[in-house]
């Protein structure tokens, strides 16, 4: 029998450069009789297999295991470590049982799917599944999930481990088992490689043996593996050959934009169905949240004959998505009818519009119109209604929470990259007692990024002071405030002490938002970085800002548009020109309001964020993926309050301030320069913040 010892192995490959498939991939799997592989998602199991040496591998009794992950809510996991297995195991084997029955209904996936069944059935595949406390994903105890872990076992003893990326974003099979980039080592190979072969064997003995700490392994369910096996086919070594012969399918399944879903967008809905429809998936801004959801919209209409009710932030969103509904979903012959924003006419015919019936059909709304009482009652409430909400985050606001009624809707679907409401721990309960909570797993930006479903970025934060005038006035406020709080802290229950406490922190604030040195800023940074032909976008925080701004560039000699809902002219056709000739867009609002500008390649933004979310959405927005555009340069301007003592128990860091600190400093570990995050690091220690526990300080806005 070949051993893997027989083999010429590189020290990594890469897709582009190397055939993996020919040098690696089939080799190591055609000499070797055990393969050990760790993945992110049970769907990618159908990618790993090298499918044209499966034949041979199942022939001389080869075993394939693989460890799947699943994300679980703390209380999951706190109920896991108490002993209480069985909540965690139900809660497993309701989001596994839809992942198979989604990967069976899959057109592309189907055969490959039941081919693995069959050998799942006879004993070649096993499968367990790794169980992660969310925060744990982005540590070491998750680490062997993104670094897709290989090990290769011949006869005799020898090993070979590779560990590197897949590309997930494509469904299609491939020989080389997806793979983009691999490092290698082999058992044979010296001592260095020995020492790593058996590091890594070890580590995934102590994984497939739940005896790692941080993890807990679960068998596979048993109800998710009976539907599994109830698929298989009886005779996989000729559903293989029929498989092998068949031209390659590029994705599953391609929509009109030439999209399918991505494994994150697949888990999501999964997580979706076996929360029984209800939830809301956190997927960072440019992650596929919208098509998740025409996904889940589809199958509602189509397959269910529900009506969908599909609720926007504003007249920006509820356009891109009229658009987008007709253009995915024209097969199905839906009509929608929009309410707010301009459109009046709903009030006739949404009553009879919401009804059940045969007919596909959609209801298209902005939040400020959904959530009045008009619309309320002329809903013809019920389980046949479906709320599909972008932007989630705003139903958690005084006014428009009274959307959130048990009584009008369905099945519910929540979409935002941050749906917990900065410094409002009301509207968050509210959001996540009517969506039954946060489905698992999130996708952050890190994770986006990671992924290459965003752009890679550098960072580069450049700190502002206030002037002595403006470091006087902040002064007095943060005097005014530590002694409010001494007395309310003391007792003091005097009517408005509260609002005139919250209208001080605000004044504060607008210190740091209008910091006179951002202008200066702006135009330093432009002069010795922008080059013609780049595309820019100086984000700012109002239209005063903006017009100084222009004014200072231009001066300087340095050509700028200006971008706002006043601005003279066509601001789509402002955008057009940026994307097709480059230059310097000066705006306000574009980030906030889901304008895309995915062919922007570099951003100032001076805007200080009062929330997270803010924070968040203007930085993700400038790394989506285009054309031609390998990496992001994204430059902030980060404000620093002056240096004084703690006045009557006040610390001298704004929290909003430090909040933003906090996570530009987050931001700045997931970029391609990391080493940027040792200044942040640095000033945060100064201004005494501690940015493990400060990430979501901040305030939402009143009507958000």
């Amino acid at each position: 029998m070949a051993k893997l010892s027989d083999l010429t192995l590189q020290t990594s490959y890469h897709k582009g450069r190397d055939d993996i498939a020919k040098a690696f991939y089939l080799p190591c799997m055609g000499r070797a009789v055990e393969y050990d592989r760790a993945v992110g998602y049970f769907r990618s199991t159908a990618f790993i297999v090298a499918w044209p040496a499966l034949r041979d591998f199942v022939q001389r009794g080869g075993k394939l295991r693989v460890l799947c992950s699943q994300v679980l809510a703390g209380e999951d996991i706190e109920a896991l470590e108490k002993g209480y297995s069985a909540r965690v195991d139900e809660t497993l084997a309701a989001r596994l049982l839809e992942e198979v029955r989604s990967l069976l209904r899959d057109e592309v996936l189907r055969e490959p799917a039941r081919i693995l069944a069959g050998l799942v059935a006879r004993g070649t595949i096993e499968l367990q599944i790794a169980v992660l406390r969310e925060s744990d994903t982005r540590g070491a105890s998750g680490r062997i999930f993104h670094d897709k872990l290989g090990i290769f076992r011949d006869s005799s003893g020898n090993i070979v481990i590779f560990k590197g990326s897949m590309n997930e974003t494509w469904s299609g099979l491939a020989a080389d088992g997806n793979l983009e980039s691999i490092d290698v080592a082999a058992s044979w190979l010296g001592a260095r490689d020995l020492e790593r072969a058996r590091t890594e064997e070890s580590y995934f003995f102590e994984l497939w043996n739940n005896r790692y700490p941080t993890l807990s392994v679960r068998p596979f369910p048993a109800v998710a593996r009976e539907e599994l096996e109830r698929a298989a086919e009886p005779d996989w070594d000729s559903a293989l050959s029929k498989l092998l012969s068949k031209p390659e399918k590029s994705a599953t399944p391609i929509d009109v934009r030439g999209r399918s879903l991505r494994p994150h967008q697949a888990a999501g809905l999964a997580s979706w169905a076996a929360n029984g429809r209800r939830g809301i998936l956190a997927f960072a801004t440019g992650s596929g949240k919208t098509f998740t959801a025409i996904t889940a919209i589809r199958e509602a209409i189509a397959d269910r004959q529900e009506v969908v009710v599909v609720v926007v932030p504003d007249q920006v969103l509820l356009g891109q998505w009229f658009a987008e509904l007709n253009e995915t979903l024209a097969d199905l012959s839906v009509k929608t009818l929009r309410a707010g924003a301009g459109y009046v006419s709903w009030r006739e015919s949404l009553k009879l519009w919401t009804s059940p019936g045969d007919t596909p059909r959609l209801v298209l709304a902005t939040v400020q119109t959904a959530a009045s009482e008009d619309f309320r009652q002329r809903l013809a409430a019920g389980e046949h209604l479906t709320l599909v909400a972008d932007e989630v985050h705003r139903l958690g606001s005084p006014h428009h929470r009274r959307l959130l009624d048990e009584r009008l809707f369905g099945a519910r679907l929540g979409l935002s990259a941050t749906p917990e409401r900065a410094g409002d721990a009301v509207g968050t309960a509210a959001l996540l007692s009517f969506f039954r909570g946060v489905l698992e797993p999130r996708y952050t930006l890190a994770d986006a990024v990671r992924d290459g479903v965003l752009t890679r970025y550098f960072y580069r934060p450049h700190t502002v002071v206030l002037t002595d005038g403006e470091a006087a006035e902040w002064r007095v406020l943060t005097k005014e405030i530590g002694q409010l709080r001494g007395r309310m802290t003391g007792g003091d229950a005097t009517a408005g002490i509260e609002d005139r406490l919250q209208r001080l922190y605000i004044k504060r604030a607008r210190v740091v938002k209008h910091a006179a040195a951002k202008v200066p800023l702006a135009v330093s940074v432009l002069a010795l970085e922008h080059q013609r032909g780049q595309r820019w976008i100086i984000y700012c925080e109002d239209l005063g800002q903006l017009n100084t701004v222009c004014k200072a560039l231009q001066a300087r000699g340095i050509q700028n548009m200006p971008f706002h809902s006043q601005m003279d002219g066509d601001r789509a056709e402002t955008l057009r020109w940026l994307d097709r000739r480059g230059g310097v867009l000066v705006a306000i609002k574009c980030l906030d309001e889901g304008v895309d500008v995915p062919s922007v390649t570099h951003a100032l933004i001076l805007a200080s964020s009062k929330n997270p979310r803010e924070f968040i959405q203007r930085r993700g927005r400038i790394l989506r993926v285009a054309p031609k555009k390998a990496l992001a340069y994204v430059h902030d301007a980060i404000v620093l309050p002056p240096k004084q003592d703690p006045v009557d128990g006040e610390r001298v860091a704004d929290p909003i301030t430090a909040g933003e600190l906090v996570r530009a400093l987050e931001f700045a570990q997931h970029a391609d320069n990391p080493a940027s995050a040792a200044d942040l690091q640095q000033i945060a220690i100064e201004m005494n913040i501690d940015w493990h526990s400060l990430s979501m300080n901040g305030i939402e806005d009143a009507d958000d």
